[in-house]
């Protein structure tokens, strides 16, 4: 009895051990060297974007010389035009929304990497907005919806008529889905959910991208560069912390007493 006792508590010594060394290693990191110019990077884009935009005549559409004949629309986009409709419009706006919040289910990852899911998804975010926001910009691009009768008249008003390229619905969705799915897979490869939760966000964001083409308020090319950018967000973000190098530490041993034994841990 003595030595089956004494056997269970070593076993769990060495787990608790085999727990506190997987608690210490990090998929990702971050580092101020790296995250300051990234964030900065990031606020400067989205600053500068709404700043040219809301207090500059940069690039301002103008809506009287704009023709809008559908024998002008390139033959792949002309595919898919559509009218508008308000129904499909607060559809990809709700999807893209629920899109943006599915880094929740990072929840289950290791708590030690919980700022570092919180950093690099803030990071991601701001880069994949400040660029569908320099597309809008920089190109004036009608809506399809101005092609037929009935076009909102508030986004006729607004300018929003003229922010077709690119798609930044689906943007924002597609870096969701990237992101999490990125993520997730990193640090927790061997889950029954990784598959699921993969097919899931990107079901979510192709569903964006398919509500804003049905709804007549982008052409199919601008949800393809959309999706293309948001995923490049997605994904270059948390890839490039995973590179960062962990820091060395001093040699050390560390005696820590739990409920079912002694642990011993040597960090070098």
């Amino acid at each position: 009895m003595k030595n089956r006792i004494i056997l269970s508590l070593t076993l769990a010594t060495l787990l608790a051990a085999k727990i506190s060394s997987t608690e210490n290693e990090k998929i990702f990191r971050i580092s101020p060297a790296l995250d300051i110019p990234l964030a900065t990077s990031a606020l400067a884009l989205c600053g500068t974007t709404f700043a040219l935009d809301k207090f500059t005549d940069f690039n301002k559409p103008d809506l009287e010389s704009a023709q809008f004949e559908k024998s002008g629309i390139n033959a792949f986009d002309r595919i898919f035009v559509n009218p508008y409709s308000k129904t499909l419009d607060t559809a990809g706006t709700v999807l893209s929304a629920a899109a943006c919040i599915s880094p929740a289910i990072l929840a289950f990852a290791p708590k030690n990497q919980w700022l570092e899911i919180g950093t690099m998804y803030a990071e991601t975010m701001l880069f994949a907005w400040g660029f569908k926001e320099l597309g809008k910009l920089c190109v004036n691009r009608a809506r399809p919806y101005m092609y037929f009768d009935g076009a909102p008249q508030e986004e006729i008003e607004d300018g929003d008529w003229a922010n077709s390229f690119f798609s930044g619905h689906t943007t924002l969705a597609f870096a969701a889905a990237t992101y999490t799915s990125y993520v997730f897979g990193k640090l927790m490869p061997d889950s029954a959910f990784k598959i699921p939760v993969i097919a899931g966000t990107y079901t979510l964001a192709a569903a964006v991208a398919v509500t804003r083409i049905a709804g007549g308020c982008h052409f199919t090319t601008d949800v393809l560069v959309g999706a293309l950018v948001g995923s490049a967000c997605g994904f270059l973000v948390p890839f490039i912390h995973s590179k960062i190098a962990p820091q060395k530490k001093n040699e050390k041993m560390e005696v820590a007493v739990n409920p079912l034994g002694v642990q011993f841990l040597i960090r070098l």
